[in-house]
């Protein structure tokens, strides 16, 4: 199995990196591909392949209660080996982690693998978005995650708030 790791892309230093893996990887869809400034309104990070990176997820993190996740890219050659099923796994993980209620997300119709695979993790339609993408012209479907309320990592029992540092029962920090 792949050594992978996740991290955090560097802003400013990594837009033009983001920028170019984007062309790359939505290649076929050039109207989805996120500018400089884009890049520079999210949280981004880099899935790290042997050393390599393989996927890159941009996160929208201004709304409190959800993590809206504005792309997820994988490279062409790493596609259909099981890596999309990491990623979705460790985004979920991080918006637990990170006291979200929701985890949200719009994709194209077409792209049937994301859409399966976020079916397969408990997504459910939020709703439909008309002639959202453009070349070539798509509707979007919306979906969400909702959550589990969060527990302590150490003691397991429930946390006061979805953005408590430190457990009231055990005194356990994170984050």
């Amino acid at each position: 199995m792949a050594e992978l790791d996740f991290r955090k892309a560097i802003i400013p230093d990594e837009i033009d990196a983001l920028c170019e893996f984007d062309s790359r990887s939505f290649a076929d869809h050039p109207a989805d591909i996120f500018s400089k400034d884009d890049w520079k309104k999210y949280e981004s990070y880099w899935m790290i392949v042997d050393g390599k990176k393989a996927g890159c997820a941009a996160f929208d993190e201004t709304n409190r209660d959800e993590l809206w996740v504005a792309s997820t890219a994988i490279l062409p050659e790493y596609r259909r080996q099981g890596l999309g099923r990491r990623f979705k796994r460790w985004q979920i993980d991080y918006a637990k982690s990170h006291g979200f209620a929701r985890l949200g997300t719009v994709m194209r119709p077409s792209n049937t693998a994301i859409n399966e695979l976020n079916k397969e993790f408990g997504f459910k339609l939020r709703k439909m978005r008309p002639k959202l993408y453009s070349d070539p012209p798509e509707d979007g479907i919306e979906m969400e995650l909702l959550l589990p309320d969060p527990v302590c990592p150490e003691c397991g029992k429930p946390l006061r708030t979805r953005r408590s540092k430190q457990c009231r029962f055990c005194g356990a920090d994170w984050h």
